[in-house]
C-alpha cells in the first residue's frame, strides 16, 4: 500500500491523538517514557477529559490493521505527529516525509538531543533539544511546544472556516441549506446553470467534492459530498449539529473516487 493510495478509515483529524514516529531499539526508549509521556501528562492538566491527547506509536499492540497501515492510519488522523530525529533512524525519516509531504507542518513536533546535527533537507525545520543527561528538565520545553501546536492548529482550522464563510454569497448560502442536510447528494440534469454555478463555487472553495464511480458498461455515476471543511462550515452555520459533522468525517473517504 503505497502513501498516494491509501484512504484512512478514521476520516479525519482525530483532535486527541498524538502519533510519535522514533526508532524501535530499546536504547531509545527513554524519551518516551523520560520526555514524551511526562510532557503529555502536564499538557493534559488544562485539558478537559474529552480533550486529552493520547499518545500511538508503531511499537505499541495493534489490534485491527497491519502494522504498516496503522502507522498510514495515525499519520493521516493525528492531530500532532511527533518525530524523534535521535538515532536518525530511516523509518522515522520515511514517515517524517510522508507526513511533510500531506499534513500541515504546524500540526508537527520534531525532537532531538542537544548538538544533534541537522540533516540538510530538513535544516530549516525548528525542533525541540532535550539534554540526554537531564532528559526530565526538557519536558517543560516539549509541554510548551505541544500547547502552541494545539492553539495553533486551532486557530488555523477557524481561520479556514471563517474565510469559507466570509465568501458565501446569498445564493451560495441557498445551496448550503437546500442540499446540506444531506451527507452525499446527486443533482439531476434539469437542475438550472445557477444551481450549478454555486455548487461549482463551493467545489472551488473545498466545501463540495465532485464523486464520479463506475456503474457497469461504461456509465458513471456523478453524485456531491461535502468536504471536512464543508462540514465545519455547515455546522457554524447551524445547519448540521456537531453529532453530524463527526459522523461524516468517519464516513468521508467512502466516497473517493475508484
Amino acid at each position: 500500500m503505497y502513501p498516494f493510495d491509501f484512504k484512512p478509515k478514521g476520516g479525519f483529524i482525530d483532535q486527541q491523538k498524538i502519533f510519535v514516529a522514533m526508532p524501535f531499539d530499546d536504547k531509545y526508549e527513554f524519551i518516551y517514557k523520560d520526555l514524551i509521556e511526562p510532557a503529555v501528562s502536564e499538557v493534559n492538566k488544562s485539558l478537559e477529559e474529552n480533550e486529552r491527547l493520547k499518545l500511538y506509536r508503531a511499537k505499541d499492540p495493534k489490534h485491527t490493521r497491519t502494522g504498516w497501515l496503522d502507522i498510514l492510519e495515525n499519520l493521516f488522523t493525528a492531530r500532532i505527529v511527533m518525530g524523534v530525529l535521535t538515532g536518525d533512524n530511516p523509518n522515522v525519516f520515511y514517515e517524517l516525509g510522508i507526513a511533510h509531504a500531506t499534513q500541515q507542518i504546524e500540526r508537527q513536533i520534531l525532537i532531538a538531543e542537544t548538538g544533534y546535527k541537522i540533516k540538510f533537507d530538513i535544516k530549516d525545520i525548528i525542533y525541540c533539544r532535550y539534554d540526554p543527561d537531564d532528559i526530565r528538565a526538557s519536558k517543560d520545553e516539549l509541554s510548551i511546544s505541544i500547547n502552541d501546536t494545539l492553539k495553533y492548529y486551532d486557530l488555523t482550522k477557524d481561520r479556514l472556516i471563517s474565510q469559507a464563510e466570509a465568501k458565501i454569497s446569498r445564493f451560495e448560502l441557498w445551496v448550503l441549506n437546500h442540499f446540506g442536510r444531506k451527507e452525499q447528494f446527486v443533482v439531476d440534469d434539469m437542475t438550472g446553470d445557477r444551481v450549478f454555478d454555486g455548487i461549482a463555487f463551493l467545489c472551488h472553495q473545498g466545501l463540495l467534492r465532485l464523486s464520479a464511480k463506475p456503474k457497469g458498461r461504461g456509465t458513471i455515476t456523478y453524485s456531491y459530498y461535502w468536504t471536512d471543511l464543508g462540514n465545519a462550515v455547515l455546522q457554524k452555520l447551524d445547519i448540521i449539529d456537531e453529532k453530524e459533522r463527526l459522523n461524516r468525517s468517519k464516513t468521508y473517504w467512502q466516497f473517493f473516487d475508484v
